[in-house]
C-alpha cells in the first residue's frame, strides 16, 4: 500500500512540475510578444469612395459628326459626360480616373475626349483606341468628406479627309476610379 502511495505521490510531483514550467512557457511567450508588438500595428484602416454618375455609368456615344475639339458647354455633335466623386470615409484618398472601352468601331484616335474639373479647367485631352483601358488622370488627391465634380466630352475629330466610313459606328465604355488611401505617419 505505502508502494502505492509513493506511486500516486511520485505523479503528482510531476503533475506539478509540469504545470508549473507550462505556466512559465506561456508567460515567457505573452511577454515575449508583447515586447515586439510596435505602436501602430494593429491598427485598422478604412475608408470609402462613391460615385455619382449624374447620368449613368455607362458612355454610349452616337449620332456624332466629325468636328474640332469643342468647348466645355458645347452640346452640337458632342457627347458630355458629367461626374461626382466623394469620399465618404475617413481617410484621405488619390484617385486614378480611367475609361475601360468596351466597344469602339471609329478609326482608332479619331474619337476623341477632354476631361474637365468642376471650375471648367481641362485637366487632359487624348484619342480612344480601339479597346482597352485609358487614363485619364492619376493621383489626384481627395481629402476625407470631399466632393470632385467632372466632366468628360466625347467628339470625333475632324480630320479633312472623307471620314464616311465612320458613319454609324458607335461606342460604348463606362468610367473606372481606383482609391489609394493615404496613410500618415
Amino acid at each position: 500500500m505505502e508502494n502505492g502511495k509513493r506511486v500516486n505521490g511520485y505523479y503528482l510531483v510531476i503533475l506539478i512540475l509540469a504545470l508549473i514550467i507550462i505556466a512559465i512557457g506561456i508567460t515567457f511567450a505573452y511577454f515575449t510578444l508583447a515586447g515586439k508588438e510596435e505602436d501602430d500595428s494593429t491598427q485598422i484602416w478604412t475608408g470609402t469612395l462613391s460615385i455619382n454618375y449624374v447620368d449613368g455609368k455607362e458612355i454610349k456615344a452616337y449620332d456624332l459628326f466629325p468636328i474640332n475639339e469643342p468647348k466645355l458647354g458645347d452640346t452640337t455633335y458632342v457627347y458630355t459626360k458629367n461626374f461626382s466623386v466623394t469620399s465618404n470615409g475617413t481617410l484621405d484618398q488619390t484617385i486614378d480616373l480611367y475609361i475601360d472601352i468596351t466597344k469602339n468601331e471609329f478609326v482608332s484616335n479619331h474619337l476623341r475626349y477632354s476631361l474637365y474639373d468642376a471650375n471648367g479647367n481641362k485637366i487632359t485631352t487624348g484619342g480612344l483606341p480601339s479597346s482597352g483601358k485609358i487614363l485619364m488622370t492619376s493621383n489626384v488627391f481627395l481629402k476625407s468628406g470631399e466632393t470632385k465634380d467632372y466632366t468628360v466630352l466625347l467628339w470625333l475629330m475632324e480630320t479633312k479627309e472623307n471620314q464616311n466610313n465612320e458613319q454609324d459606328c458607335s461606342f460604348s465604355g463606362e468610367f473606372d476610379i481606383f482609391a489609394n488611401q493615404i496613410k500618415y505617419e
